[in-house]
């Protein structure tokens, strides 16, 4: 009986250490559209949630240099309803030419951060959005 307990007690403590982990959606966002041809890198995406934001974070790699990659994320984020607010060009330090972008829609902020690199243009996404209320 004791040796049960033990084992029981084990399972419930490593269950309680295990991270909970769910697979996002390809595009979680109904308002953050991005092209077919973009392969989501979901090992690194990442979703907080409170009672009052979410914040998030999704990389997607494409074979598209920075110019056209750019061209259809403004495409899509402003065809559904988000505003170009600022950006700023800038080289990596591999050398590779990158780009981000801020897009607002209310309180919420979208950064589109894009860099060339040898075999991918990389595209992060980093959202901060305001739940709605009750």
């Amino acid at each position: 009986m004791k040796v049960r307990a033990i084992v029981i007690g084990t399972a419930l403590w490593l269950g309680a250490c295990a991270p909970i982990t769910m697979p996002l959606p390809i595009q979680p966002f109904v308002d953050i559209p991005v092209p077919a041809q973009w392969t989501p890198y979901s090992n690194d995406w990442v979703m907080i949630r409170s009672g009052k934001v979410t914040a998030a974070r999704l990389i997607y790699f494409t074979t598209s240099n920075v110019e056209t990659t750019l061209t259809d994320a403004r495409r899509l984020l402003t065809g559904t309803g988000w505003s170009e607010s600022r950006s700023e060009r800038f080289i990596n330090a591999e050398r590779f030419p990158g780009i981000w972008v801020d897009f607002v829609k209310g309180d919420d902020l979208c950064r589109v951060t894009i860099i060339e690199g040898t075999g991918a243009t990389h595209v992060d996404y980093t959202v901060a959005r305001v739940n709605p209320g009750p």
